[in-house]
């Protein structure tokens, strides 16, 4: 349930090989597991077009630009939509791309008002209702002159505040959520104009700010698959060898077998702490992760003995140690999220 693995193994040195593990993650501010179908309502104020736009040129004081930002809602949601699509986690979804709100303070956030929600439920025959409630972005055009190699600088940062509601047809209660994301952009140059032309232009970059924020708002309404590395020992020990031998054909309890061996016949604390952390990731591709943790840490401990530890090695297995942990509580609140 929270583990496929992909073998690519790669050499890193002449006795370290790594995997990519994918590893699922829960949401950070999940839907009810009930809720299958989802309808997304835009329900935001346009920003005023003098609110948020801010240039400082080289030797100019700071000044106020006027930009239209009308459409950063749509295509926030236009692309946090696609996303969800492909994600294939709802039924369906649905999709009301002009904006529910009648309210006229851009400050306030409204949330959709009771009555609206009901009528909503009824007409769209769904489980819930995911409404962006409000969209504000601030973006500062900036110009410098770095002296140290005679060039210019120009950078355009953009950064957004996105207030987000989740509702439920026969709940009161309104689960609200804020994220905030800045997207950046640079360019030097020998040439003043250039390093400015080389950025985009400032409508382009706000849009594709936009765009961003719903394609990364995604993994933080729906559970989502993540990479990680994991490193495996190869020293020159026939067990060892032989624990590898099956990692290649995905035999992992053979492999497990062979490490468990070696790493009671070691008579070095290296090699045992080489065989635990290789016992570990077994483990966890398994989905055994108490006896990962177990193992990851006889690892850590056993080369917590050792006179002299490459600190990069150290610090990797605790580091594990720690991804294990926090995957053990990611389980939990996946199976909620999941309804398992």
């Amino acid at each position: 349930m929270c583990l496929a693995f992909g073998i690519v193994f790669l050499s890193s040195c002449s006795n370290l090989l790594f995997t990519s593990l994918d590893i699922l993650r829960p949401a950070k501010i999940a839907f009810a597991p009930e809720a299958k179908n989802l309808l997304i309502v835009n329900n935001t104020i346009t920003q005023p077009i003098n609110i948020g736009h801010k240039s400082q040129l080289l030797n100019e004081k700071e000044k106020n630009v006027l930009l239209v930002t009308d459409s950063l809602s749509i295509f926030c949601l236009g692309a946090l939509k696609e996303e969800l699509d492909v994600k294939d986690f709802f039924t369906t979804i649905q999709f009301i791309p002009n904006s529910k709100n009648t309210g006229s303070d851009f400050n306030k956030v409204y949330n959709i008002n009771t009555d609206s929600l009901k009528e909503l439920f009824k007409v769209y025959h769904v489980d819930a209702v995911l409404s962006l409630d409000k969209i504000k972005v601030n973006d500062d055009l900036s110009e410098f002159y770095i002296n140290e190699n005679s060039s210019y600088l120009s950078t355009l940062e953009v950064k957004f505040e996105t207030f987000w509601s989740i509702h439920y047809p026969q709940k009161p209660e309104i689960n609200t959520i804020q994220f905030k994301d800045t997207v950046y952009w640079e360019s030097t140059s020998y040439y003043r104009r250039k390093a400015m032309s080389d950025l985009p232009y400032r409508s382009d970059a706000l849009i594709d700010g936009a765009l961003n924020v719903g394609q990364k708002s995604v993994n933080r309404f729906v559970p989502y698959w993540d990479k990680e590395d994991r490193y495996f020992f190869n020293p020159s020990n026939k067990l060892m060898r032989k624990g590898i031998d099956s990692v290649y054909v995905k035999n992992w309890k053979a492999a497990i077998g062979y490490w468990d061996d070696a790493l009671k016949k070691a008579k070095s604390q290296w090699l045992k702490a080489q065989a635990a952390n290789n016992i570990a990731i077994s483990y966890e591709i398994l989905g055994d992760l108490d006896k990962a943790i177990e193992f990851a840490s006889l690892s850590y401990y056993t080369m917590g003995k050792l006179t002299f530890v490459d600190y990069q090695t150290f610090n990797r297995i605790s580091e594990y140690i720690n991804a294990l942990t926090q995957r053990k509580n990611d389980v939990v609140i996946l199976k909620k999220q999941l309804g398992e």
